[in-house]
């Protein structure tokens, strides 16, 4: 009886390791590339907080526009403080998954680099910008929404 039960583990223990073989295809069919965002368009400001407080309607934001366009160029007009005045150049770290936008200035030899989110608010995307422009100790949240054309 000893003899059977030392001969079921042995084959038990042989089936074991030669029945689960790995799956030695490196070929993934589920895999999706991201698409890249499309930042280009005109934003408008929607809110704007100094120091966590809401100033939105302190005073006429609405005019305020930045354009960034398709070839890579931006401008903006009805300036407010931001961290470029002038017309210039505008890139995003990473085209699937932005995370920082570039504006360099024409004229200019470095590029302004600024953190920003890119949520869906409402069904729609917008850029939340944290910047400083001008005094440090003031921290501004400009929230942004794409004009529909």
């Amino acid at each position: 009886m000893k003899h059977i039960t030392r001969l079921f583990l042995a084959v038990a223990a042989v089936a074991l390791a030669t029945s689960c073989s790995t799956f030695s295809d490196d070929s993934n069919p589920y895999e999706v590339s991201e698409s890249a965002k499309n930042l280009s368009g005109t934003w408008k400001l929607q809110t704007v907080t100094r120091n966590g407080i809401d100033i939105t309607k302190s005073m006429d934001f609405t005019r305020f526009q930045l354009q960034l366009k398709d070839d890579g160029t931006y401008s903006i007009q009805n300036y407010l403080p931001f961290v470029v005045s002038g017309e210039g150049k505008w890139a995003v770290n990473d085209p699937q998954h932005p995370m920082q936008l570039s504006f360099q200035e024409n004229g200019t030899s470095e590029a302004v680099n600024l953190g920003f989110s890119y949520p869906v608010v409402n069904g729609q995307r917008s850029i939340s910008i944290t910047l400083s422009p001008g005094c440090h100790s003031n921290v501004y949240v400009y929230t942004l929404y794409r004009e529909t054309e």
